[in-house]
């Protein structure tokens, strides 16, 4: 009896580990399994994770801004967060690549449409201020030599293109680069760029143009790429030799056969429209210099009599500075500029600035200057005061 117990008892110990050694192996093999799940898993994630980083990885971001505070004798102060511009940019392959600039002014954008009632047209239209300044696509189709189609910075004077505050000299861009050229001037169009020799380059630029009935500044006609009337477009040439360390020479012409896009004209005439601007920026050591002049000629033939003084306006600086510290910089600047040039009363604007800059960082600048802007026509509007200002960009 003894021994068929002992018997039983190895049978059954037997028969358990059998049972025991087979759970063990479908246990492995259930673990092995998941595991290899997990790797595929993992390695799933792994390329998704290397297909976005390679997707962002020739994406750019950049942008800038800059803020001030404003004194004018006889008017309010004013301070304004007066711009913040965002930059992206995608290098699809070393041939194609897309560009952008977004910009807020005045803080925010206020419906100045209608007033508070919803129906009156409101008197103030002033608050705010949203751009799209540029938007393109890019293509080099030769090592030195590209073509762009989107919305484009015409390429003319020295500010209108590279106008980070960082940049420049003076709380507020040149008046005359402002209120001539006028910066910042983009429309939508196709341009071409490249360059001829070493350190001569060129720039060919056919845009939607300007639409102005010529009875108001140039600047006025500025379309934005807005739903731009393209019945009449512009034609962009430009030539630009940075040959030598620290100089730049640039020169630019720019025609439009109808600036009025085809509105009623005197005598049935187109209202041909022609700019001329050349510049020179020269940076030797601590010294430094910049100068431009413009000049729009309008058929005046092709405007009423009371527009007349329109058809010529014009205007020129010359900004001398030094650097005192590899930090700290002090310019002067004199300008001249009319609007109504072509008409025999006085009606050109003079202002003399003084001020400093002192650069917290390569690209983080704060701002201060004096200003003296003369009424050419005596009606007690002379602007004299000073400006306070904060600029950046990354």
């Amino acid at each position: 009896m003894l021994k068929l117990s002992v018997a039983t008892l190895v049978l059954s110990a037997a028969i358990s580990t059998v049972y025991a050694n087979d759970d063990l192996a479908q246990l492995k093999a259930q673990l092995k399994a998941q595991q290899a799940q997990i790797d595929a898993l993992v390695a799933a994630s792994e390329k998704q994770t290397s297909a976005a980083g390679s997707a962002f990885a020739n994406t750019t971001l950049g942008g800038y801004g800059e803020a001030y505070f404003k004194h004018i004798d006889g008017e309010k102060d004013e301070f304004d967060a007066y711009r913040f511009v965002l930059f992206v940019g995608h290098k699809f392959n070393d041939k194609v690549r897309f560009s952008s600039e977004l910009e807020i002014e005045h803080a925010y954008v206020k419906d100045t449409d209608t007033d508070t009632d919803g129906k009156s047209p409101k008197t103030n239209t002033t608050q705010g201020y949203v751009a799209l300044e540029q938007l393109f696509l890019e293509y080099q189709y030769l090592p030195k030599h590209r073509v762009a189609a989107g919305q484009l910075l015409v390429p003319v004077g020295i500010l209108n293109e590279t106008h980070e505050p960082d940049t420049f000299y003076g709380t507020f861009r040149a008046p005359v680069e402002r209120e001539i050229i006028p910066s910042t001037w983009f429309e939508t169009g196709l341009m071409a760029s490249g360059e001829i020799v070493s350190g001569l380059s060129y720039d060919a630029m056919l845009s939607s143009g300007l639409k102005n009935d010529g009875s108001k500044a140039i600047k006025e006609g500025r379309q934005r790429g807005s739903k731009a009337d393209g019945s009449d477009l512009a034609y962009t040439a430009r030539l630009k030799y940075t040959g030598i360390a620290g100089f730049e020479w640039g020169a630019t012409w720019h025609h439009q056969t109808d600036m009025s896009q085809g509105s009623p004209k005197v005598a049935n005439q187109n209202l041909d429209a022609d700019l001329l601007e050349t510049h020179i920026a020269v940076q030797k050591n601590i010294f430094g210099l910049r100068a431009l002049y413009a000049k729009w000629d309008v058929n005046k033939s092709a405007l009423a009599i009371a527009d007349t003084k329109y058809a010529e306006q014009e205007g020129w600086y010359v900004e001398p500075s030094v650097k005192v510290l590899p930090t700290l910089g002090i310019f002067a600047r004199y300008s001249e500029w009319d609007n109504t040039a072509a008409d025999s009363v006085s009606s050109n604007w003079q202002e003399k600035s003084l001020g400093i800059s002192w650069w917290l960082d390569e690209r983080a600048v704060v701002k201060a200057d004096l200003q003296r802007r003369d009424d050419p026509n005596g009606n007690n509007t002379d602007k004299n005061g000073f400006n306070l200002g904060i600029g950046f960009s990354f």
